[in-house]
């Protein structure tokens, strides 16, 4: 009996019924609770730069990373080309180096940026002070109130795509590569670092860009909902990816609210890192199930 059935679509049913329960359960103790008895955080110290020493700064970020990736380009050519045409073929191993390529050399100008230029650049990033177990706690149940509506987003996104698709104004919309690349699988160590990636350093390059930077400068520039509506735009395109825009933009949204009302990056880090590692898990189980299609 064991042996027919399908124990990935099992657990991630289970999961999802989990997740919905607990989702509703958070939400109605919230509700239950005296608007007087919720924390109250200070707000988040806006970013107050103007726009000269914003534009130097996301130059650099975009200098740095166009640099690191021109001088490594010969040797990743040279390394691994496909069949067709000569292009670069994306393995584990690439993407790993691609993700290093992109995300540490943005990380150096950020500090680089706070440690030799803090008259323009070192500003408060958080109003409330978090450990991070603490803030790992405090994200937890706000990513479980939320996760749901992140899915239900999501359904109508992609029903609006194939609606769309069948009139043909748009064309396919395939995954993201990173997320097609952990479909197919390959070399476990490159895999374990892309996983590793995905779940503690992008959250954590992601959100100090998104949030501690643009988010907090947009802050200084508009009013609260306007820029966490714009962060979260900004989010979602530059991940490239039509397919996951929608979910990826209300994400973005959700990060600059729970970065904003908890008052400290790190709760927003975790959130992410929540987010992450949920799709993950069920990326796996979908790929490991016989009867469970992935959207």
């Amino acid at each position: 009996m064991l042996e027919q059935m399908d124990l990935p679509a099992v657990f991630a049913t289970l999961l999802i019924v989990t997740a919905l329960g607990l989702s509703a359960a958070l939400w109605f103790a919230r509700w239950l609770l005296p608007r007087s008895s919720i924390q109250q955080n200070n707000p988040i110290p806006p970013w107050s730069i103007g726009w000269v020493n914003f534009g130097i700064f996301i130059c650099s970020l975009v200098g740095a990373v166009f640099l690191a990736q021109a001088l490594t380009a010969p040797i990743i050519s040279d390394y691994n080309t496909s069949k067709e045409g000569g292009q670069i073929e994306l393995t584990p191993w690439l993407a790993v180096v691609s993700i290093i390529l992109l995300q540490l050399p943005i990380l150096l100008v950020f500090f680089i940026c706070r440690r030799y230029y803090p008259n323009q650049y070192a500003g408060r990033i958080n109003s409330e002070p978090y450990t991070f177990f603490k803030a790992l706690l405090r994200s937890v149940p706000i990513f479980l109130r939320y996760l749901p509506f992140i899915w239900v987003v999501s359904l109508i996104w992609n029903g609006l795509l194939k609606f769309l698709q069948k009139f043909g104004w748009i064309g396919p919309t395939p995954p993201q590569e990173l997320i097609q690349l952990f479909g197919n699988g390959g070399d476990p160590i490159a895999i374990g670092l892309l996983v590793l990636f995905a779940v503690l350093l992008a959250p954590i390059v992601e959100e100090v860009i998104f949030r501690g930077c643009i988010y907090r400068f947009l802050k200084s520039q508009t009013l609260i909902p306007s820029a966490q509506v714009i962060s979260g735009i900004l989010f979602a395109l530059l991940h490239g990816n039509l397919m996951s825009f929608g979910p990826l933009l209300v994400v973005g949204i959700l990060l600059a609210h729970v970065y904003e009302s908890n008052g400290n990056l790190l709760v927003a880090i975790s959130f992410h890192a929540l987010f992450n590692s949920f799709s993950l898990l069920m990326l796996l189980l979908i790929n490991q199930s016989g009867s469970l299609i992935s959207p």
